[in-house]
């Protein structure tokens, strides 16, 4: 009764595409294990050596954040929402999110989820770092951050995810409840000369 429910079974399971054996690989590598990272030449299986080929040990960030701030220095910081299963509930923090299907970039991660999330569409967005941070379910990914200069008005803004969006003097940002490297992120920036 169960199996016809769940239907017939599989006697080899599906191929993993490449994107899943990266993601596999470089969660499994997490700097600071003693799990060490294989040289290519030692994996003995043909099927999988020709997914893993060009696979250097570094992970490529999918996920995408925007540093964004204006011409008086202040960064725009997003009110995350009070739920336990995302990151960083209740907290302050950049804008962005997770890669999805059809972006080809980080860069068209960004752009898509700052359209989605607050309507904001910057002219110019700038590759500033890349960091390692923990997501909800406390694994390290590894996210790219882009800055750009955005002079709008959040409150005319139709924010879909998240409580609210606000303007922070670098000052004050140290006494607000933040998410993961806001801060840090924060003052590595304001300390950058020539923004925008």
């Amino acid at each position: 009764m169960l199996r016809r429910r769940l239907g017939p079974r599989r006697l080899h399971p599906r191929p993993a595409s490449v994107a899943d054996l990266r993601f596999v690989f470089y969660a499994v590598h997490t700097p600071g294990t003693d799990a060490p990272w294989q040289p290519k030449t030692d994996v003995s299986l043909t099927e999988l050596k020709g997914k893993v080929t060009d696979l250097d040990g570094q992970a490529t960030p999918l996920n995408a954040s925007a540093l964004i701030y204006n011409s008086y220095g202040e960064y725009l910081l997003h009110l995350r929402d009070m739920r336990e299963d995302i990151w960083a509930p209740g907290c302050w923090a950049l804008l962005g999110g997770a890669h999805e299907p059809g972006d080809r970039t980080p860069e068209d991660t960004i752009r898509r989820e700052l359209r989605e999330e607050a309507g904001i569409a910057p002219r110019r967005l700038e590759a500033f770092l890349d960091e390692e941070v923990q997501d909800a379910d406390g694994l390290t990914v590894p996210v790219r951050i882009f800055a750009t200069l955005w002079d709008g008005d959040p409150a005319r803004l139709r924010l879909t995810e998240g409580v609210m969006l606000a303007w922070f003097p670098p000052t004050t940002v140290p006494r607000l409840r933040l998410g993961g490297k806001t801060l840090d992120l924060i003052q590595r920036h304001a300390r950058t000369p020539a923004r925008g």
